[in-house]
């Protein structure tokens, strides 16, 4: 028949990493790990937790810092796809304006001699110069300077991205393990005694005992020399 342990609390330490563990991995809201925590402090349910597996009981953790570089990197790479178009539609505008401006010119002066790209250059009065060709290739030019800076930056937040994800993510895993250990085995100690536990104790115990009384033997064995020896220089 089981027996039921008298109700002990964890110690204060363990219940403390592991509200600190929760809190910087966001998940001091989780449904299993406030119960436990809970229960630790209240020496409620011991046994029942101690038949649960102690990494099912933490969740896995998530480099919730990286997702800030992400979405960063995600909103510059969006910001220079859509300024890949821009020079793209700003000559076409400029071209609309000259081409307009140029009929306007050659109608008032139907013997002047201009052609096109003469008069887009100029303006001649009639064209403003903010869609002369000279200006709209220097804002194309500039333009298309900003799109490389932004491509190099959104490869080098990638790369840094997955640097800190080789580096972190492998660190909080293990001290998810090392927190899980603890876990286990302080809930270890509160298992009802069950037949299966009280029999993996007894093994555990026998185990202690032979190992034990091979080192007394040994003993023995160097202390019966050393006396053998000692009789001998005598």
């Amino acid at each position: 028949m089981a027996t039921r342990k008298k109700k002990t609390t964890a110690p204060a330490e363990l219940i403390a990493e592991i509200k600190e563990w929760a809190q910087s991995n966001h998940c001091e809201n989780d449904a299993l790990v406030t119960s436990l925590i809970e229960d630790l402090e209240t020496g409620q349910d011991l046994d029942a937790w101690a038949s649960l597996a102690s990494f099912e009981i933490l969740p896995p953790v998530e480099y919730r810092a990286g997702d800030k570089q992400v979405r960063l990197t995600n909103l510059i790479a969006i910001s220079r796809n859509i300024l890949v178009f821009v020079p793209v539609a700003l000559t076409w505008i400029a071209v609309s304006k000259a081409t307009t401006a140029f009929e306007k010119y050659t109608t008032a002066n139907p013997n002047a001699v201009v052609n096109f790209l003469e008069f887009w250059q100029n303006g001649y009065g009639i064209l403003s110069k903010d869609w002369t060709i000279g200006h709209i290739a220097l804002l194309d030019g500039a333009i298309i300077g900003v799109v490389i800076a932004l491509s190099m930056a959104v490869s080098v937040l990638e790369i840094r991205h997955k640097q800190a994800m080789r580096k972190i993510v492998p660190a909080l895993d293990n001290r998810r393990l090392a927190l899980g250990v603890k876990i286990f085995k302080y809930l270890h100690t509160q298992k009802s005694a069950t037949p299966e536990v009280v029999n993996a104790n007894v093994a555990a115990s026998i185990r202690n005992l032979l190992a034990t009384s091979k080192e007394m033997a040994k003993t023995s064995k160097e202390l019966a020399k050393d006396v053998k020896k000692f009789g001998k220089e005598k």
